[in-house]
């Protein structure tokens, strides 16, 4: 179960690393003991033990990074905002994108929120078919979008 769920969901791949380390950790204990036992060569004990304590660091640092990620809401890994935001504009009377945000709102779950400047304003289909299209090239399943008729002065991102 914990094999098939891992490359999709932080989850379910922080308890496979679990088990895998457990497992691994319990191998690597007896294998020790037995070599220890066999050679009388007492600095394997410690030797193996820093040697798990690398490999648990090693194995869990990407786990750790794409925690962070969640807790800090940044843009999951998969989706290039810079994209997002070219494929928001390249829409029929887009004139300008702005305040977009992509994050993760859990371990399958991104949202955005944008606003639109469209300066002929907008309708139930466009806004449809703009979240569809989100949806289907970046994964984004949770869109909010606010269509303004004009750019506001205050923004910095358009053009």
């Amino acid at each position: 179960m914990f094999f098939a769920g891992r490359k999709h969901d932080v989850n379910v791949r922080g308890a496979f690393l679990h088990m895998l380390a457990d497992a691994g950790v319990s191998a690597a204990v007896i294998v020790a003991g037995l070599t220890v036992w066999l050679t009388g060569l007492a600095w394997i004990d410690p030797a193996i033990s820093v040697a798990i304590v690398g490999l648990i660091l090693w194995s869990s640092w990407g786990l750790l990074r794409e925690s962070l990620d969640l807790a800090l809401d940044a843009a999951p890994r998969g989706i290039d905002v810079a994209a997002v935001r070219a494929h928001l504009r390249s829409w029929p009377g887009v004139a300008a994108v702005h305040d977009l945000h992509v994050w993760a709102m859990s371990a399958n779950a991104a949202a955005l929120t944008a606003h639109i400047v469209r300066p002929e304003g907008s309708d139930d289909a466009f806004l449809t078919n703009l979240r569809e299209s989100i949806k289907a090239r970046f994964g984004i399943g949770h869109v909010t979008l606010q269509v303004e008729r004009e750019k506001p002065e205050d923004c910095v991102e358009c053009d």
